[in-house]
C-alpha cells in the first residue's frame, strides 16, 4: 500500500470518527473552514429573486450546507402489530381487521376465505424520523459551524436505495443565512420556505422556527372481500383500502402536529404532502403519507410595514 493509500485511509478513519462524536467528516470542515476565514467564494441555490428579498430582510447567503443519511429500516411482521408481542417500545399501533363474509354465517372454509388486516408500520415511522433526525443534525452542524442564524429553502431528497433492500436516503441540502450584527442563536432554524416565502413571513410577523415532519405507514393485507372487489368487474368502493389511506393520512396528522408542539410554535405553514404505495408481494401494499412544512412563532401583533420590492425580470 502506498503512502497516499495509508493517507486517505487514516483519513477515512479520522471522518468516521469525527461523524461519531457527532462532527462533520474532514471535507465538510475544511470546507466551512475556508468559507468562515474568506479563502473562498460562498455559494447558494438561491434565485435571484430570492437573494434579493433575503437581503430585504436583512439577512445574507454565507454558503450552501448539507446533511445526509443512510438508514437501514428494520421489519416489521404482521403478527408484531397485531398481537403486541416482541417486547419492543414500536410494538403495537393501529390495527383493523375485516373478517371473511362468505360461507355460512361468514364462516368462509378454505385458503381462500382469510380475513384482511391493516396495520400500522410504527418500524418503519421509526425508522424516517430517525434517517431525519440524522440528516437535520449534520446540516445544522455545518450552519452552526458557519456562524448562521439559520437554513432557508430547505429541499429534502429521499429515495429508497434500490438493490439495498429497505434502505433509505435522506438527505437536506439549503442556504445558510445571517442577519449581520445579531446575536448568535443556540441553534439555528430551519425552513424549507424558499427565499421569497420567507422574506414575507418576517415582514408578517412569524419567525421560522425548525423542519417538522409528519409519518403515517400502514400495512394493507387485503381478505377474501378485498381481493374479489379488487377482480370485479363493478363499480364500488374498496373499503379496506380506502381506510388504510385515511388511517395513514390521520397518523402523519398526528405526528406533524406533535413535532410543531414539542418545538413551542404557532402553527406549521407551506405543509407538503407525499403520498405512495409500495408493493409488498401479493396483494398486500404499504400506504405512506410524509408531510412536510415549516414550524412558526409570532412575534409581533401587527405586520410590518414593508416597503415594495422593486424587482426586475431579466427574461
Amino acid at each position: 500500500m502506498s503512502a497516499d493509500d495509508v493517507a486517505q485511509a487514516e483519513r477515512q478513519q479520522a471522518s468516521i470518527a469525527a461523524l461519531e462524536r457527532g462532527g462533520l467528516p474532514l471535507a465538510a470542515q475544511e470546507r466551512i473552514d475556508e468559507l468562515r476565514e474568506g479563502r473562498s467564494a460562498w455559494t447558494s441555490d438561491l434565485s435571484v429573486s430570492e437573494m434579493a428579498a433575503i437581503r430585504h430582510a436583512g439577512f445574507e447567503p454565507i454558503g450552501m450546507v448539507m446533511g445526509s443519511s443512510v438508514y437501514r429500516l428494520a421489519a416489521q411482521w404482521g403478527y408484531t402489530s397485531v398481537f403486541g408481542v416482541g417486547g419492543s417500545a414500536l410494538a403495537g399501533g393501529r390495527v383493523r381487521t375485516y373478517p371473511c363474509t362468505h360461507g355460512y354465517y361468514g364462516m368462509g372454509v378454505g385458503s381462500e376465505h382469510r380475513p384482511g388486516y391493516n396495520w400500522e408500520h410504527r418500524y418503519y415511522e421509526a425508522g424516517v424520523t430517525e434517517a431525519r433526525n440524522a440528516a437535520l443534525r449534520r446540516i445544522i452542524e455545518e450552519a452552526r459551524a458557519l456562524g448562521a442564524h439559520g437554513v432557508v429553502g430547505v429541499r429534502i431528497l429521499r429515495r429508497h436505495l434500490e438493490g439495498v433492500g429497505n434502505s433509505l436516503e435522506f438527505t437536506c441540502i439549503g442556504t445558510a443565512v445571517r442577519r449581520p450584527g445579531g446575536p448568535q442563536l443556540r441553534s439555528p432554524f430551519m425552513s424549507h420556505l424558499d427565499g421569497v416565502a420567507f422574506s414575507k413571513l418576517l415582514h408578517g410577523g412569524y419567525v421560522p422556527v425548525a423542519l417538522v415532519m409528519g409519518i403515517g405507514a400502514m400495512e394493507v393485507d387485503p381478505g377474501c372481500d378485498t381481493e374479489w372487489l379488487l377482480r370485479s368487474w363493478s363499480n364500488s368502493r374498496i373499503g379496506q383500502i380506502s381506510d388504510g389511506i385515511e388511517e395513514a393520512r390521520e397518523l402523519g396528522i398526528n405526528h406533524l402536529e406533535a413535532e410543531v408542539s414539542a418545538t413551542d410554535s404557532d402553527g406549521a405553514v407551506g405543509v407538503s404532502t407525499d403520498f405512495a404505495t409500495y408493493e409488498l408481494g401479493g396483494e398486500s401494499m404499504l400506504v405512506e403519507l410524509f408531510l412536510l412544512g415549516t414550524a412558526v412563532r409570532r412575534y409581533a401583533k401587527e405586520p410590518l410595514d414593508e416597503p415594495p420590492l422593486p424587482i426586475m425580470r431579466l427574461r
